[in-house]
């Protein structure tokens, strides 16, 4: 089998949810869809997972059509040539100021904890503008989201998707910024990235990361 990498589309977002719901299940999922709820007689670990999976699909196809773009890892069959699934995802956003957002759309299940999310997302944003400045991500290539098959890991799939967006960033003469999970650190290290800050976001640790250009010059 072979690993390739090609654009994604709106029909990918079933298999983006899937990968990112079992990527992040020991990381921020348990934040926005808390396991406190399981104490209750109506509510499974399957219902967590399927309402992840439900929300993370919509997400996928609101990001796309707020002109983020998304870039594939998808298997191919050798002998074929079909390809057989997709393995892993990396969501990036393109420097420039947030782009208008793309309205009913994202699908909120009543076990996804919003406030919680807000509190998430006003985390990274705080921490980004303390890192770069007030315009935080603005002037960089992002990585809202990357993800990979707990399955397929340590076959470099990581690795392919972040030079996928670090080449846009070389095209366009900008750096690159993320943050990064304890799990994928070590990969975003190998890339070139270096660690500006590791903080607590909820009880989970995280870590700024910015890729400098004028350091990674090939």
């Amino acid at each position: 089998m072979t690993i390739t990498i090609r654009p994604a589309t709106e029909s990918d977002a079933p298999s983006v949810a899937r990968i990112g719901t079992a990527a992040f299940a020991g990381t921020l999922s348990p934040l926005i869809f808390p396991r406190s709820q399981l104490a209750t007689a109506t509510i499974t670990e399957s219902d967590l997972t399927d309402d992840e999976i439900v929300w993370r699909t919509s997400m996928f196809i609101k990001r796309l059509r707020e002109g983020k773009p998304c870039a594939l890892a998808v298997e191919i069959d050798d002998a074929t040539g079909e390809e057989k699934k997709v393995v892993g995802f990396a969501h990036w956003q393109k420097p420039g100021p947030e782009p208008e957002e793309v309205l009913g759309v994202e699908v909120r299940p009543a076990t996804f904890d919003y406030d919680m999310f807000l509190k998430v997302v006003e985390a990274f944003t705080r921490k980004d503008r303390e890192a770069l400045g007030e315009g935080g991500h603005e002037g960089y290539w992002y990585a809202i989201l990357i993800g990979v098959d707990p399955t397929q890991q340590g076959k470099g799939i990581g690795k392919k998707l972040v030079h996928w967006g670090l080449e846009q960033a070389r095209k366009e003469g900008r750096d690159a910024y993320l943050t990064a999970t304890e799990a994928g650190k070590p990969v975003y290290e190998r890339c070139g990235f270096e660690a500006l800050e590791t903080y607590d976001c909820y009880g989970q640790p995280l870590t700024s990361m910015i890729w400098k250009l004028e350091k990674n010059q090939q």
